[in-house]
């Protein structure tokens, strides 16, 4: 993510723009609606979330309705159609961090920090998004990646209290346990 920007900024939309030019050039109406969801995660990489005036732009370039760019959107559960908090948190929904937890970890996001799926906490310092399905990393069940990069395992509300307040008060994500064994 290059950078981020608030509801309340300007969306400076020429570097969306330059991309379109240069990357998306379709030659019919087909190719166009096939370019659409591509077009949206350039734009979710240049602003970390796509603005209504992204999404307006895409469409707009590629000869299509927003309405069609906002199905698609609001289809893929990894597009944000809203500015992400700081940090970024995908919680593992798989059947092992269901069974070792996740459920008294997600009572723990929304009763002590606002956060339910798809949300930002109200000081905008998270976003948490629930997979819907594995991580792939069930030897660290149940488990919280964060930023993209990091993984937080063998979470008990304890620990993922601890490891938040951690997170939001230097903002610095550390892999807690990934590859460990408690």
């Amino acid at each position: 993510m290059e950078s981020q920007t608030s509801k309340s900024q300007a969306i400076d939309l020429a570097p969306l723009r330059a991309v379109l030019e240069e990357k998306f050039r379709p030659r019919d109406s087909q190719e166009a609606q096939e370019l659409i969801v591509m077009a949206c995660q350039e734009a979710q990489a240049l602003y970390g979330w796509v603005p209504p005036e992204a999404a307006q732009c895409i469409a707009d370039h590629l000869g299509t309705t927003i309405n069609r760019v906002y199905g698609l959107l609001t289809f893929y559960a990894d597009f944000r159609t809203t500015p992400p908090g700081e940090h970024f948190l995908w919680l593992c929904g798989g059947a092992a961090c269901y069974v070792m937890g996740a459920p008294k970890l997600i009572e723990l996001l929304r009763e002590q920090y606002q956060l339910t799926d798809h949300g930002v906490s109200p000081d905008g310092k998270l976003t948490l998004h629930i997979f819907n399905g594995c991580l792939g990393v069930c030897d660290l069940a149940p488990v919280i990646q964060v930023d993209h990069h990091h993984y937080w395992g063998h979470l008990t509300p304890e620990k993922l209290r601890d490891a938040l307040e951690a997170l939001r008060a230097d903002g610095v994500a550390e892999e807690q346990t990934h590859g460990a064994t408690e």
